[in-house]
């Protein structure tokens, strides 16, 4: 047999001839790539922990972990977990509020643009090492305001601009047509503006969940309460109980992790057209 013909043999050859361990990757779940990343890092983590790190112990292994979580009682981390929980869902509904409402000013008043975007800059930029310190001072003894507040401005830049850029990305021939009916920029902002944004305030939303969740957790560092994660990990700290500490992190993580899951799956609810329209390269 010729060169030429085993060439067209070869481009006529069957969608069969694909290897199967590579059609058998295609054919897995979205979520098995999660379980095998998380099978990685026990792995990682476990040997690192046997090795580098025995000496110290600064590192524990996974079941060391466990085992603190077991010897302390879930009770512990739950009555702390839900207070800081609740402090981060405060503050991300107030930054997200603010947010908004600075994206609707600068559609409503394009000239207000500039000072805007200066304070969700400037809210982005201050450290909240910084800001702590002197909301608590000023805050009521014995209240939650410090950590409220730091997770409220944990996400203010980020909603800002998701808002913003979605509030900007309305048809413009769906615009006209609003303007041509008599319709003025609060109509188009309901009728056309607020449809169009959907996708990209909900990709911001996701993006403020962990970080409102970490902004409690750090303004509960600064003190003035009785209960919280960072109340828990400051004093583990001091007390150098490092297999409690990698608990309350992982404890931390799972909960910031939920809250982007979870608006995840809203956003899929609320805007199906866009979750479509990614699993299909951008056509719905």
């Amino acid at each position: 047999m010729s060169t030429t013909s085993l060439g067209a043999a070869a481009r006529q050859a069957p969608p069969a001839a694909v290897p199967a361990a590579r059609r058998g990757l295609r054919d897995l779940p979205p979520w098995s790539g999660g379980i095998v990343g998380a099978v990685v890092v026990l792995a990682v983590w476990t040997v690192l922990a046997l090795t580098v790190f025995r000496a110290s112990g600064i590192v524990p292994t996974p079941w060391a972990v466990v085992g603190r979580v077991v010897s302390d009682g879930p009770d512990v981390y739950w009555a702390n977990l839900s207070v800081t929980t609740w402090s981060a869902l405060q503050g991300y509904l107030w930054g997200n509020l603010a947010a908004f409402a600075l994206a609707v000013v600068v559609l409503l008043v394009p000239a207000s643009e500039g000072a805007a975007t200066q304070v969700a800059v400037i809210s982005y930029c201050v450290p909240m090492t910084a800001v702590g310190p002197i909301v608590l001072i000023v805050s009521e003894p014995g209240s939650r305001t410090t950590s409220v507040f730091l997770a409220a401005l944990s996400v203010v830049f980020t909603s800002v601009v998701g808002c913003l850029l979605g509030l900007r990305a309305a048809d413009r021939t769906a615009l006209d047509v609003v303007r041509a009916y008599g319709g003025t920029r609060w109509t188009q902002l309901v009728k056309v503006r607020s449809v169009a944004a959907l996708p990209n305030v909900f990709a911001a939303l996701k993006l403020a969940a962990p970080a409102a969740f970490l902004g409690a957790v750090l303004g509960e560092y600064f003190g003035g309460v009785d209960s919280g994660l960072g109340l828990l990990i400051t004093a583990a700290q001091t007390q150098l109980r490092y297999s409690q500490l990698w608990a309350l992190a992982i404890a931390s993580g799972l909960v910031a992790g939920a809250g982007y899951l979870l608006v995840g799956l809203v956003a899929r609810l609320v805007t199906p057209w866009s979750s479509t329209g990614q699993r299909t390269g951008g056509v719905s």
